[in-house]
């Protein structure tokens, strides 16, 4: 094969400088498709925008339309509701007004206090058989300042009125603690006429439904006795040797109600304050007329150098005009593009309300032995266990009745502390050391009580026992021991080194978080709720504008409030004092691990499963708790027309934030969670649309027909249990 000829310096050269333009050819075609793809994934890119501008627009239209709508709905629900509770308080103004049993009215200083001096001032009807009788119209002037404390709209009361109504209440529970202690003194004076003829002591127990009153008097000084029981309120309590020996009686008081609590501080929330700091203003340097005329002097030249000049308008005139000669871009029809567009955002937005910063809670801080009211409860009521001096009794002196004349007559309150307290240095008082052994040591033991739980109040788990610290104003735990419960025959035991005022106490959050909850419709206007506590299972049958506690039906405890139709505030009211604490108060997130969500939300869907409660079920979720973030709600929903269990493939899951609720298509068995849709579905602004789009005919003539006294009900109950966070 012969050898390639070589090539000279001038073929080189031309082939070079064809490679050249071949090479720059190539990039020119390249640069001239990149410049093309570029300007199609501009042109895609604003097409999408513009899309997505779009979609945004009509989002923010229909969001707008049909917030306003369901507003419109609410608000008129709510303004009906006002209307019939403004006629019912008129109502109820008027019949008190218009009341001829010779009741004074609480609310009229000049008729209330009238009454409670010259009942104060009558001490000739002090016996028991008067006393009780006339302790009734006490407690109803109580209830009655209490139903309007609750039920009278803030706006409708003012602070001093509220300051009034409740001084007026504590002098009202004084003056029935008073006269107690009237009529027991009255009973002791007279403990020998009414001596039991057996044991030769004064025996004496009178029970109303507002209070009960046992007297036990030592007359027979009888070292043999060893305890009494006073069988009206199941209390049997131990007598040690000592009080056998001398003139004194013991007495059981059990009011109806506990008006201790309200002083203590801990009786209320404990909201922490936060100090915001004031920003710091830097010294500004005083102003002289020079400083002023210098400054004018700026501001003068700074608005010459922003105003244009006659040659800086010729040039932009001139520009403007060669631009239109080279038929190039105009600014100025660029400009009605862009305010065009700027219109097109101009869409008015539903305006939401601002989800408060959650509130921060101070810890409790006291001694141990102290008890945190926002942690227990009192159940039970309270109860006053007394020592008491024994009066001089009539002495018959041949044919003379003698007895020593005590001015004024009053009860004498004999002080007992037992000696297991008073030998322990007081630095050792609260740690539980061992007391230490003397002689002394049985003089004054302990005092054992055994005391039947009430019967109206469902005991969990063993009560708290706690005494009422006069001096410090709050229940303390110290003084307690050899505490027993016997939880089938409802029986519990201890020893008090103490006399005073003693009450049992219950964790407050023994039933939460809840485990499940369901709303299930019966039909219009009716629905069942129903929750797993962590203890109990309860179901709350909510009808038109009343509600009641349906289950447990096999606690007898609950016999008396159990089928009882009341308001929400007052089912609540007695469901805790009967034990059953289901409704979180305001700080309870501080006692409860509980996933908090967004108040306006969940406030939102509480309000929107009350509108479609007579069509639709709703339930827990667990996808709700798994949930981190707090302005995500998840709940089961499902349409639910004929009044039985629905089921599991029924349900679906529902997801609510603030802009949007959707149906999803995961299930509550799925093994992850996904927020697509459910086929066939799309978002709406609320759930109340959401369900309208998609149930039937018969289910939206249930929503129609639903009352607004009854959306009231349910949504009461939901926002009282608050079901979606504490689940």
């Amino acid at each position: 094969m012969p050898p390639k000829p070589k090539l000279s310096k001038a073929e080189k050269e031309k082939l070079k400088a064809e490679e050249d333009l071949r090479k720059a050819a190539e990039e020119e075609e390249l640069k001239a498709k990149q410049e093309e793809e570029l300007k199609e994934k501009k042109k895609k890119e604003k097409e999408e925008e513009a899309e997505k501008k779009k979609r945004e627009n009509e989002e923010k239209k229909d969001r707008k339309i049909e917030m306003t709508q369901l507003n419109n709905i609410l608000d008129s629900n709510k303004q009906a509701l006002q209307n019939l509770h403004d006629e019912r308080r008129k109502l109820m103004k008027w019949n008190r007004y218009m009341r001829c049993d010779g009741s004074p009215d609480p609310t009229v200083q000049g008729e209330i206090n009238t009454y409670i001096n010259l009942r104060l001032e009558d001490t000739e009807h002090d016996d028991v058989e008067s006393v009780f009788k006339a302790s009734e119209l006490d407690t109803k002037l109580i209830d009655e300042l209490n139903f309007l404390l609750e039920d009278t709209p803030p706006e409708e009361i003012s602070s001093r009125e509220k300051e009034l109504y409740n001084e007026t209440k504590e002098e009202l529970q004084s003056l029935v603690k008073k006269k107690m202690d009237a009529a027991s003194l009255h009973l002791l004076q007279e403990a020998t006429d009414r001596a039991d003829p057996e044991t030769f002591n004064l025996q004496f127990e009178h029970k109303s439904p507002d209070v009960c009153l046992s007297l036990w008097g030592n007359l027979s000084k009888n070292p043999r006795i060893k305890s009494f029981e006073f069988a009206k309120q199941g209390l049997t309590f131990e007598i040690p040797r000592i009080l056998c020996l001398s003139d004194c009686a013991i007495r059981v008081l059990d009011p109806k109600y506990d008006h201790y609590s309200p002083t203590c501080k801990s009786f209320y929330p404990r909201p922490k304050v936060v100090q915001v700091e004031a920003p710091v203003e830097e010294a500004k340097p005083e102003e002289t007329e020079e400083n002023k005329e210098e400054e004018k002097k700026d501001e003068e030249s700074e608005e010459k150098e922003k105003e244009p000049t006659d040659y800086a308008l010729e040039s932009i005139d001139l520009m403007a005009a060669l631009a239109e000669l080279e038929g190039g871009p105009k600014e100025d029809e660029e400009e009605p593009e862009k305010k065009e567009e700027e219109k097109e955002e101009e869409i008015e937005e539903y305006i939401e309300p601002k989800t408060p910063e959650p509130l921060e809670w101070e810890d409790f801080e006291e001694e141990e032995d102290v008890v945190d009211l926002r942690a227990n409860d009192i159940v039970g009521g309270v109860f006053h266990f007394d020592l008491m001096s024994l009066p001089p009794q009539p002495k018959t002196m041949n044919k003379w009745i003698v007895t020593r004349l005590v001015d004024p007559p009053e009860l004498e309150y004999i002080e007992y502390v037992a000696d297991s307290v008073t030998q322990i240095p007081k630095e050792n008082q609260s740690s539980g050391n061992t007391p230490v052994q003397g002689d002394k040591r049985d003089e004054k033991p302990p005092i054992g009580i055994t005391m039947k739980l009430p019967g109206h109040v469902l005991f969990s788990e063993e009560p708290l026992i706690a005494r009422w610290d006069y001096k410090k104003k709050y229940w303390r735990q110290d003084g307690f021991t050899d505490m027993s419960y016997d939880e089938d025959n409802r029986i519990f035991s201890f020893k008090t080194a103490y006399f005073g005022t003693f009450a049992l106490l219950q964790d407050s959050h023994l039933n939460m978080p809840f485990q499940s909850w369901e709303l299930r419709p019966h039909k219009t206007n009716a629905s069942v709720l129903t929750i797993i506590a962590a203890i109990v299972e309860v179901e709350i049958e909510i009808k038109d504008s009343m509600c009641c506690l349906s289950k447990p039906d096999d606690r007898p405890e609950l016999e008396t409030i159990r089928n009882k139709w009341v308001t929400p505030k007052e089912l609540v009211k007695i469901m805790k004092e009967a034990g059953i604490n289901l409704f979180p108060a305001e700080d309870s997130s501080k006692y409860v691990s509980i996933q908090n969500k967004n108040s306006i939300l969940t406030n939102w869907m509480y309000e929107q499963m009350a509108l479609l409660s007579s069509a639709m079920a709703f339930s827990w979720s667990k996808w709700n708790s798994e949930m981190e973030t707090s302005d995500k709600v998840l709940f089961q929903g499902s349409e639910a027309l004929e009044d039985e269990p629905l089921l599991e493939e029924d349900w679906g899951i529902y997801l609510a934030t603030k802009k949007r609720t959707m149906k999803l298509k995961c299930t509550e068995f799925d093994e992850e969670f996904s927020e697509e849709y459910a086929e066939g579905t799309t978002f709406r602004s609320n759930l109340y649309h959401v369900v309208l789009n998609q149930c039937s005919e018969e289910a939206k003539e249930r929503i129609n027909n639903s009352s607004y006294q009854y959306v009231d009900c349910v949504e009461q109950i939901l926002k009282a249990t608050k079901v979606l966070t504490y689940s």
